[in-house]
């Protein structure tokens, strides 16, 4: 019979972890430190509206709920675990400017920098396209006009989808109609995978984009998210104004890429104000019950492939104007009336420039 001792049960066990130590070396390792170098959520301080941020992109358009002086205000952000974000956004900046920070991971391994954009609109801002910021290296770098968003970090992830080359959608164009710039949306030939559609139509619009991953892309109505804060509620919109050349590409085909034939592209343009402090999607941006107005192109005047055309299109009340609540606007523009769906023409070409909503 074999007896231990206090002494000899100590001696085991000592033995037996350091036996388990060499046959599980990792459980005797230090946790890896985070990689990740975001930031999750922004809000600045004196305003209080909180935003999430979509981690494929390294701009931050943070419209304010109500007028500030931009010259002095605060930032909290929260970010990925552990992570350091230079310089404070807790200290005092002047936003007149946009403001870049630099996120580090936590082992100093990584960082992100984001450029912030504070935005004081009851307006359009940007309307006339002449100011862009641009994101990302090589062939996944890409220009945005300020203030809006526009389905480009899609294709950066299809670019790491085994389609490197495929060419953004939404670009800057010196063909405007005034100014130096505009805004070309155009619909790309896609499919060169399984995983990616067969047609990817260019669009801008005044809101913000979900995380966009493999995963999400699997239901790309949800990734947008449409709406910024409507400020001007002493005044209606009466109309949107926007000055457009539309070339439809040659061949329409449906998301399977089967061709329909006698069918031609058409763009999209519209403008919505709603109620409530969530977006609307591209499941709902033109149905949801939250809609007060809209002003949607009709297809009735008919739009030059060769010259700017002026489309003054009046706002249509669904109910009467709200008091006392939250409300949002967006204004949204496609290549491919039916991009979202995935049909449309693979060479249609919106350009846009110089958008307005006039108020009463």
């Amino acid at each position: 019979m074999l007896i231990r001792t206090k002494n000899n049960l100590s001696a085991f066990c000592a033995l037996l972890l350091a036996s388990l130590a060499a046959i599980f070396p990792s459980c005797n390792r230090e946790t890896p430190q985070n990689m990740e170098a975001d930031i999750l959520t922004f809000m600045i301080a004196e305003d209080g509206h909180l935003m999430e941020v979509a981690s494929s992109d390294n701009v931050i358009n943070y419209y304010l709920s109500q007028y500030h002086s931009l010259e002095s205000l605060t930032a909290v952000v929260t970010l990925s675990d552990n992570a350091t974000i230079s310089p404070d956004p807790a200290t005092v900046h002047d936003f007149s400017q946009p403001v870049t920070f630099t996120v580090v991971s936590q082992d100093r391994q990584w960082n992100r920098i984001y450029t912030v954009n504070v935005i004081n609109t009851s307006l359009v801002y940007n309307g006339d396209f002449e100011e862009w910021q641009g994101t990302g290296s090589g062939n996944n770098f890409y220009e945005t006009p300020v203030g809006w968003t526009s389905a480009n970090s899609g294709v950066r992830i299809i670019h790491g989808m085994g389609v490197p080359n495929l060419e953004f959608p939404t670009v800057k164009t010196d063909v405007a109609y005034s100014g130096n710039f505009a805004v070309s949306l155009n619909t790309r030939q896609g499919g060169q995978t399984s995983l990616v559609p067969r047609l990817i139509a260019g669009s801008i619009f005044l809101g913000t984009m979900s995380n966009v991953t493999l995963q999400s892309l699997a239901n790309p109505l949800l990734l947008t998210k449409f709406g910024i804060p409507y400020t001007a509620t002493g005044s209606r919109p009466d109309s949107l104004i926007g000055y457009l050349r539309y070339t439809p590409g040659p061949t329409y085909t449906d998301r399977d890429g089967n061709v329909i034939p006698d069918a031609t592209d058409s763009c999209s343009f519209y403008a919505i104000l709603f109620e409530g402090d969530e977006p609307l999607d591209g499941t709902n941006s033109s149905s949801s019950e939250r809609i007060v107005c809209i002003a949607k192109y009709n297809y009735e005047t008919p739009i030059s492939s060769t010259t700017y055309t002026r489309i003054a299109l009046p706002f249509v009340y669904r109910k009467e104007m709200p008091q006392n609540t939250t409300l949002q606007y967006s204004i949204i523009a496609s290549s491919s009336a039916k991009g979202d769906l995935f049909q449309g023409a693979a060479g249609s070409q919106l350009l846009l420039d110089k958008v307005e909503i006039k108020l009463k």
